[in-house]
């Protein structure tokens, strides 16, 4: 059987003050286990020791920093993240709005004003998960053996002979594996049925017709047409998030 690769979420967490420190560590591993989601947090009480941790190797799925902090500061902290083509997730959490807002010169994805509320938090978690963390796996049984797949790079899946066909970004892959067995692996947010026999990665959607999609390489796709408003509902929502 298919079946996703398991990663744990790395986070780092970095405020200079000790409660607001162990609040937010607290809050994040809380809402990430009720959704599921396995993760691990290191702290760091400065930015400098960060950017040592970063620079000799360590790497993190998401980083929620505080703007305001000695020293270093979290926008200095990642830009000098960014220079070194680290592509991280980051939230900046502080109770400065407008510092934080330079956080965008860096590729931010979020800025929580302190105190940071469950809710706000939480929401931000999801969507670095969702967002950044797609590359998650999916191990299939083929002719030659098991073989690994980025989701990322599956274009869309199609019925095959002897199971199914997924159209690649590098070629295609046929496995043995029936379509309903992938589609319940897939994230939904990112894989949606455009006709009964074609699942697409929303990713790939150039534009919608009526009774037609192109993807970005060119090729179209059909839409059947009892499920058109769904599938340009499930588009729409995928390009909000």
């Amino acid at each position: 059987m298919p079946a996703f690769s398991k990663p744990s979420v790395s986070i780092a967490v970095c405020d200079d003050q000790a409660n607001d420190l162990d609040e937010i560590e607290t809050m994040t591993s809380e809402l990430l286990e009720a959704e599921g989601i396995s993760c691990s947090i290191s702290r760091f009480e400065d930015a400098d020791s960060l950017l040592s941790a970063a620079q000799g190797g360590k790497t993190f799925d998401i980083l929620l920093l505080d703007v305001m902090m000695e020293n270093l500061n979290g926008i200095e902290l990642a830009a000098a993240l960014r220079k070194q083509g680290n592509d991280t997730a980051i939230v900046f959490i502080s109770i400065n709005r407008e510092m934080a807002l330079l956080g965008y010169e860096v590729s931010a994805v979020r800025y929580l004003a302190k105190p940071v509320q469950r809710e706000k938090l939480r929401e931000a978690l999801l969507y670095c998960c969702r967002t950044y963390l797609m590359q998650k796996e999916i191990l299939l049984p083929t002719a030659e053996g098991q073989r690994r797949i980025l989701v990322s790079d599956v274009i869309y899946i199609e019925p095959w002979e002897r199971g199914t066909r997924l159209v690649l970004v590098d070629g295609e892959c046929k496995t043995g594996s029936k379509i309903s067995e992938l589609e319940r692996l897939l994230p939904k947010e990112r894989f949606a049925f455009c006709h009964r026999t074609l699942l697409v990665n929303l990713a790939f959607i150039q534009t919608i017709r009526y009774c037609e999609l192109t993807l970005k390489n060119g090729q179209v796709l059909p839409i059947s047409k009892y499920r058109q408003a769904q599938i340009k509902e499930s588009f729409m929502r995928y390009l909000r998030e």
